[in-house]
């Protein structure tokens, strides 16, 4: 599922679309790979990703190209079903960002959402899994 950065009117991707990763809608019909970050000069976005349920066990991984840094994070699914996903492209011109900043930030949670815990324990389940 995903919500652009509405705030800004700067998103790329459809909202609350769902869709099997990589390739995120957008509104224009067309898709987005997002295994690579978008070459867009402004955009922000926000996704939450169910992690593998077939397994006991999820990861994920980052690669920066130009630090040539991998990172990666391997969990037990039922502490963190959920990954969210955000993007800040040059977008909020506000303090702290200021329009420069760039980056993905990857949030592991128990809820598919930043949200209170009311709203979380009011929505109940998510594609079949707690929140």
């Amino acid at each position: 599922m995903s919500e652009a950065d509405v705030a800004g009117g700067k998103g790329y991707m459809k909202i609350g679309a769902e869709f099997e990763w990589p390739n995120v809608p957008c509104p224009d019909g067309g898709t987005v790979d997002m295994q690579v970050f978008p070459n867009r000069p402004v955009s922000g976005a926000f996704s939450t990703h169910l992690m593998d349920i077939e397994g006991e066990e999820a990861f994920f991984l980052a690669w920066s190209p130009n630090t040539k840094v991998l990172i990666g994070y391997a969990l037990r699914r039922a502490d963190f079903p959920w990954l969210g996903i955000s993007e800040e492209n040059h977008c909020r011109t506000s303090p702290p960002w200021g329009g420069k900043t760039v980056t993905r930030g990857m949030e592991l949670g128990v809820s598919p959402f930043p949200e209170p815990r009311r709203r979380m324990i009011e929505r109940g389940r998510l594609f079949g899994v707690p929140g």
